[in-house]
């Protein structure tokens, strides 16, 4: 399996965020760096989702 070089994952991000904010939303350095974290392996998409949530209800 091929491995993802971290500015593919970087670039795939930029546009992510590119398209949700043209949409008029948001999204805050922190919700990058958790969606980085999933990217890398670091974090589930699951745990990803509960801490999202959290955020929202706060």
């Amino acid at each position: 399996m091929n491995q993802v070089s971290l500015q593919e994952k970087k670039a795939a991000l930029d546009n992510a965020v590119a398209s949700v904010e043209m949409e008029g939303y948001r999204v805050s350095d922190v919700e990058k760096k958790l969606c980085m974290e999933v990217l890398d392996g670091k974090l589930t998409k699951d745990e990803f989702i509960k801490i999202m949530l959290e955020r929202c209800t706060v």
